[in-house]
């Protein structure tokens, strides 16, 4: 999809003990002043969300709490999407900003899988991490929405698992060209070109392209021969975009203007909100 954007709006649910806060940015009556940036890659380190709240009822600051799940959405006038959800790890004290009430948030996304215990587990010789990725995950209790791998790696003389758990999904998603990360919350394993976009968009200066796009080799990365090969391409791509909330990890982008027309997949970028600008950057890959 690719169309004009109009009336950016965006919305924070926090989900306390006692009651299911809402603050919006926009046309609407209740509107507030709301400040964000949205970290994203293919990485699986978890990124961190800052959202900045300002004037809200005062009585808020003591019902928001670390532990909190909280999401973000934002996007234009009948085209509004999730950017974010995670849970509340830190909160500030109320600050004051010019003639204002500052209050900021901070969301570690997705769950929190950081106090799972560590696997021991062991696989016989010549088993694949087809077999090995599923059974992980169900013995460490994770929530992995598993997708795709490139090269379904055979471990011929076996596998252990006596990591962190996260740290064994991470070490057999590399062997199998494919990427960890956190997509708008949920952990996810994929093949970056396996042709099942994460979402699509048609970005044009029509549609929302600021600036760019400027085009890198990626030598540093990828090669020819099979050591040096991440399965991401030799060339990146980078964009700034109003911000697009399809526009996020392994998202397929058909980029174009009067200088470049290309598919790209998104790797990584943020989204943000001074109050006066709602940018999307990002990096983006092609074969």
């Amino acid at each position: 999809m690719g169309k004009p954007q109009f009336n950016f709006e965006c919305k924070v649910v926090v989900y306390t003990a006692n009651a299911n806060l809402t603050y919006e940015y926009g046309k609407m009556k209740n509107s507030i002043e709301i400040h964000f940036t949205v970290p994203f890659s293919n990485e699986t380190e978890k990124h961190i969300t800052e959202i900045e709240l300002f004037n809200i009822d005062t009585r808020h600051f003591n019902l928001i709490q670390p532990g909190n799940k909280a999401e973000l959405y934002a996007g234009y006038s009948g085209d509004v999407g999730l950017l974010v959800s995670g849970t509340i790890y830190k909160t500030t004290i109320p600050y004051a900003e010019d003639a204002d009430t500052a209050y900021k948030i901070r969301i570690l996304e997705g769950e929190d899988y950081t106090r799972k215990p560590k696997l021991n587990m062991t696989f016989a010789n010549n088993t694949y991490a087809s077999t090995i990725i599923p059974q992980v995950v169900s013995a460490a209790g994770i929530n992995l929405r598993y997708i795709s791998i490139k090269d379904n790696k055979c471990y011929n003389d076996g596998f252990t698992a006596d990591d962190h758990p996260m740290e064994v999904l991470s070490t057999l998603a590399q062997d199998c060209k494919a990427s960890l990360f956190y997509l708008r919350g949920q952990l996810t394993m994929r093949y970056v070109y396996d042709g099942n976009g994460a979402d699509q968009f048609d970005l044009s200066p029509a549609t929302g392209l600021v600036e760019g796009p400027t085009r890198e080799s990626r030598d540093d990365d990828w090669a020819d021969y099979e050591e040096d090969d991440d399965g991401l391409g030799a060339w990146s791509y980078s964009a700034t975009s109003i911000l697009n909330y399809h526009l996020t990890t392994f998202a397929w982008v058909k980029l174009h203007n009067k200088y470049a027309d290309v598919g790209v997949m998104v790797i990584n970028g943020e989204h943000s909100f001074d109050g006066e600008e709602a940018r999307t950057e990002f990096e983006a890959v092609t074969q």
